[in-house]
């Protein structure tokens, strides 16, 4: 501290009358008055600034995961054609044995008891024939006991028919009715093959579709931490300046501050008047960082 007072004086004698002024003026240490004008530069800049340049742009990763978002259905991708095999098994009827009976036994009757039947035909007429020669022969023919010879013949020829006939029609029945018991069993395992076939497609469908959103929810996750690490470094100018007024608002600095008074003193009395000027100075103190 220092204090330097100067004045006149001149003497006489009677009342007095004294008028003082004085001027205080505080004194920044240089390294607050440095400190403080950083600080206060990049905060200027940061003021000239457009706001928007500190706001990340979407990150790619989010603009994909937006764009495969938007290619979304409310069902797997294959669910219509799994869905139509679904209504085609539906739509057909169980399989019908008896319907499929007559599809077997047709060609059987056909190349088998009719077949059969006529080679009956041809041994009937030859057994005809034969007796007709007989009974010609021994002068009965035309006679009543050659009727009866024939309609004895004709008897047998009819019996030997139907148990040919009959068993040939009862084996084609069993031969139909297993072809139309496995082919009922065929379009049954079809029909399974069908329905599981669907089920596959709906599975694929639903997996493929649970991947994609699965896909998606990654894409956009990553994004967003990604776009999170550029906002941040946008912003860290901002960050980093208000921490460092933070800690500067912090700073006692006004420990470290001087001020310096100046002031007049007048006393007047009669016959005698007395000036004095007198200047303090109190000096800085010591920067607070410095050993």
């Amino acid at each position: 501290m220092s204090l330097k007072i100067g004045g006149s004086k001149s003497s006489s004698s009677g009342a007095s009358n004294t008028q003082t002024s004085s001027t205080t003026t505080p004194v920044l240490p240089d390294w607050a008055s440095n400190l403080t004008q950083s600080v206060a530069g990049r905060l200027g800049g940061l003021v000239g600034q457009d706001p928007q340049d500190q706001v990340a742009p979407a990150n790619a990763l989010q603009n994909l995961a937006g764009a495969n978002a938007t290619n979304l259905t409310g069902s797997p991708w294959n669910f219509d054609g799994a869905l139509d095999l679904y209504r085609g098994v539906a739509s057909r009827q169980a399989p019908s044995i008896s319907d499929n009976i007559g599809q077997f036994m047709d060609p059987y009757l056909k190349d088998v008891v009719n077949a059969t039947s006529a080679d009956l035909d041809v041994n009937d007429g030859r057994v005809r024939a034969a007796q007709d020669l007989a009974l010609a022969g021994s002068g009965a023919f035309g006679g009543s006991g050659a009727a009866l010879t024939q309609s004895a013949t004709e008897g047998e020829l009819a019996r030997a028919r139907a148990t040919s006939l009959g068993a040939l029609r009862s084996q084609g029945f069993t031969q139909a009715l297993g072809g139309a018991t496995a082919q009922a069993q065929l379009q049954q395992q079809v029909q399974a093959q069908r329905l599981a076939a669907a089920q596959g497609i709906v599975d694929a469908s639903t997996g493929h579709d649970a991947n994609q959103r699965a896909n998606i929810a990654s894409q956009l996750s990553t994004g967003d931490d990604l776009r999170n690490i550029g906002q941040q470094q946008l912003q860290a100018p901002t960050t980093s300046t208000a921490q460092i007024v933070a800690m500067l608002s912090g700073l006692p600095i006004n420990l470290f501050t001087g001020q310096t008074t100046s002031g007049t003193s007048n006393t007047q009395t009669k016959g005698q008047q007395t000036n004095i000027d007198a200047h303090l100075e109190t000096p800085n103190l010591a920067h607070p960082f410095s050993k």
